[in-house]
């Protein structure tokens, strides 16, 4: 490549990803500026009475121990499912392995509001696991109460996150160097003794890395506390900073609140970034599996097997399909029997007199169809450039990816409070609202976007773009016909990604948007609120598909790029 060829080569890279970069700040550190300023700024002026009026309050502490101790024991129970699925995956070979792992990539993908759905629909006092269990054994009341209490929230939040360490585990224990369990098995040591006193404490990296991104999850929940919490004593930072922005109209408190939650996030994201690098030096990774795969050889491990396939579809499945069978169920009377009916269709498509909430669907739908086409179609660009710039410029490539990163250092409640705080101060009617909306689905999605993007950038050779110049296409005739191209697979799956991430967008949108803004999980929300379950699970059905989708692409990209 010539001289002259290389600059001009430089000079094109170098300045592309600016416009992205400095969009990508203003979305982000704008609203984040309004949240903290409101924090610290009184009408008095600058003072951290507002802080210490906040902190040294004892609900305000309650709750903080508490968003804390609920945290702790979702994660221990997330540990307590997801071990076993982790030892049967990395270990043996089964007949419902595959099964599994299928499964446990549904929670990735559906939004937690239609997560609270399926846990009323199939745990609930009239859900179908108490009409099944009273069926079956003839028992004249429902055995489970679970809704609306704190065995509800650590149950959904297990749900939601056990798949995270089983993955993680299983995927880094498949991998590891047998040699030592062989050396241990060979000095007399039993099975047992050698996973407490070899494998157990090699594991404990992955184990104790995967179990702080839970933490983190489990800390920052809002719509599975807010729901199923159903009370006040429930109550966690989250919920609290959009109670008192959105309830009691105190946004100052609010901001001074989500100080706590940015701090804790942080603190956590710290961590598990080092854990991730001492993970990383913890073990030598190998190719091929530790282990040659093989059927569990015993009665017992056949049965663990067996049973944990069975339970994977029941808590994983369970929720979910409840959600679709109840949507195409109505009762054409008060006193009579529940039947198959489209009721609920034709009300969200406006073919009959809607009731309630369900007025607003047909508008939800199309606003949320909107806002997510929107938010994809503006995140690709963003996301592409700031790849560009991460993958060539070396020596701060770790700020630029850490800025790609940053709003996952705090919640997507307080990236709403910060836009809620904006839309307060600026007067611009009802298509300001719409536009900031679309900003922080923005913000939450395009982290997301440059993870899905940024591996396969990394993969293209730069020997390829060298060619292009060399043979005298200019820099951005190399980067529409060569880069973009090999990059088409991974920006549709982003794409989509972003698209799935804003329809099912719930935290953000709840605590800025106002009463003339609706979307699906907004709707979906009130329809609960109000026990229209069924109109709710048509929503939620629509919202599965989307879900269903955004799997079978991603899996078939995968697919593709695996055989690039």
């Amino acid at each position: 490549m010539r001289k002259a060829d290389e600059q001009q080569y430089k000079h094109f890279y170098r300045f592309m990803p600016l416009p992205s970069t400095m969009v990508m700040l203003l979305l982000f550190f704008v609203p984040l500026f309004f949240t903290l300023s409101s924090a610290f700024v009184t009408e008095q002026g600058f003072s951290l009475s507002r802080i210490l009026g906040v902190f040294l309050d004892p609900y305000t502490q309650r709750i903080m121990l508490f968003t804390l101790y609920q945290a702790f024991l979702s994660t221990l129970a997330s540990l307590l499912v997801a071990l076993p699925g982790a030892y049967l995956i990395a270990t043996y070979s089964f007949r419902g392995k595959r099964f599994i792992l299928a499964l446990s990539a549904i929670p990735f993908v559906i939004p937690s509001i239609l997560v609270v759905l399926g846990f009323v629909i199939f745990f609930g006092n009239n859900g179908f696991l108490n009409q099944l269990l009273m069926r079956l054994f003839g028992l004249p009341a429902p055995p489970l109460s679970i809704l609306y209490s704190f065995k509800a929230i650590i149950l959904a939040h297990t749900f939601y996150n056990f798949p995270i360490i089983m993955n993680l585990v299983s995927s880094y224990w498949e991998h590891m160097d047998s040699n030592c369990e062989a050396a241990s098995w060979t000095l007399g040591a039993t099975k047992s003794r050698t996973f407490l006193s070899v494998t157990l404490p090699r594991l404990l990296p992955a184990i104790i890395s995967a179990a702080s991104l839970v933490f983190l999850f489990c800390f920052n929940s809002f719509a599975i506390i807010m729901v199923l919490g159903g009370g006040p004593q429930f109550t966690t930072m989250e919920v609290e900073i959009y109670r008192q922005a959105r309830m009691l109209g105190n946004p100052g408190n609010a901001a001074a609140l989500s100080l706590f939650s940015i701090l804790v996030t942080v603190l956590l994201l710290a961590w598990y970034n080092n854990r991730e690098r001492h993970l990383a030096r913890s073990e030598a990774y190998q190719s091929k599996n530790r282990f040659v795969q093989k059927k569990p050889a015993t009665f017992l491990g056949r049965m663990l097997a067996v049973l944990y396939t069975l339970a994977s579809i029941l808590f994983i499945l369970g929720p979910i399909l409840s959600v679709v069978v109840r949507s195409f169920m109505a009762a054409p009377s008060r006193s009579s029997a529940q039947q198959f009916s489209l009721k609920w269709y034709r009300q969200l498509l406006s073919l009959e007199p809607a009731t309630g909430h369900m007025g607003s669907a047909l508008q939800a739908l199309t606003n949320s169809l909107f806002i997510a086409f929107l938010v994809a179609l503006c995140t690709i660009p963003l996301a592409l450039t700031l790849s560009v710039a991460i993958r060539r410029k070396s020596s701060r490539k770790k700020g630029l990816e850490m800025l790609g990163m940053l709003p996952m250092t705090v919640s997507s409640v307080i990236i709403g409070l910060g836009y809620y705080l904006i839309s307060s101060r600026i007067r611009g009617g009802t298509a300001l609202s719409y536009t900031l909306v679309v900003l922080a689905h923005m913000v939450i999605a395009i982290p997301f976007v440059l993870r899905t993007l940024l591996p396969e950038y990394r993969k293209i050779p730069l020997s390829y773009m060298h060619s292009s110049l060399t043979l005298g296409a200019g820099p951005w005739r190399t980067f529409v016909s060569i880069e973009v191209p090999l990059l088409r697979g991974a920006m549709l799956t982003g794409a989509i990604f972003a698209f799935a991430l804003s329809m099912g967008e719930f935290n953000a949108t709840l605590t800025l948007a106002n009463s003339s803004i609706v979307t699906l999980p907004i709707i979906m929300y009130r329809l609960i609120g109000s026990y229209n379950f069924q109109g709710a699970c048509a929503l939620g059905t629509i919202l599965i598909v989307v879900c269903a989708i955004v799997f079978s692409v991603s899996e078939l990209a995968k697919g593709g790029r695996n055989g690039r």
